[in-house]
Order: C-alpha cells, then sequence, then structure tokens
C-alpha cells in the first residue's frame, strides 16, 4: 500500500511574486503553491510501479491511496476507506 496526499494549507498571495494558483516558470525553476507538496513522490511512485509492471517485474499486488484533503484533517478518509475495503484488499 502506498499512501499520498495532495492538497495544500492556503497561500497568502501577498508573499508571491506571482498567482500561487497558476504555475508560473522563472529562471529555469517552476512555482505554485504545493506544485511539489507529495504530488512529485506520488508521481515518482506510479511511474516506479508501471515501468517495473510492463517489465513484469512488480510481483506484489500495489494499492495507492491518494488522499485530497489531509491538509483539512481528513475527516472523510476513514469512512472511505472503511467502505471500501473490499475493493482495496481483495
Amino acid at each position: 500500500m502506498f499512501y499520498g496526499h495532495y492538497d495544500v494549507q492556503p497561500a497568502s498571495e501577498v508573499n508571491w511574486e506571482s498567482d500561487p494558483w497558476e504555475l508560473s516558470g522563472r529562471n529555469g525553476y517552476l512555482y505554485a503553491r504545493g506544485v511539489s507538496d507529495n504530488k512529485g513522490p506520488i508521481l515518482a511512485v506510479a511511474c516506479a510501479a508501471a515501468a517495473l509492471r510492463q517489465r513484469r517485474e512488480l510481483d506484489v499486488d500495489l494499492v495507492m491511496l491518494i488522499e485530497g484533503e489531509e491538509e483539512a484533517g481528513s475527516k472523510g478518509f476513514a469512512p472511505a476507506v472503511r467502505r471500501h475495503k473490499v475493493c482495496l484488499f481483495v
């Protein structure tokens, strides 16, 4: 099982040189609120699993549980896992 979240805390737009909710590039770097906060690790695991599966080298079942409300307290997380656990752990 892999767990990751992709949501972020609100940003004070005063401290940003550009709109924090729109991706912008400056001096070879990408800037946006939450542009990498767990999105990079999630993508890395997904790509690694896909590559291993394509080469038929992924010899385990992989469940990726990706959440979008971690920063807000995950109120729906436990009920959703309970509701879908049969699907997750077959």
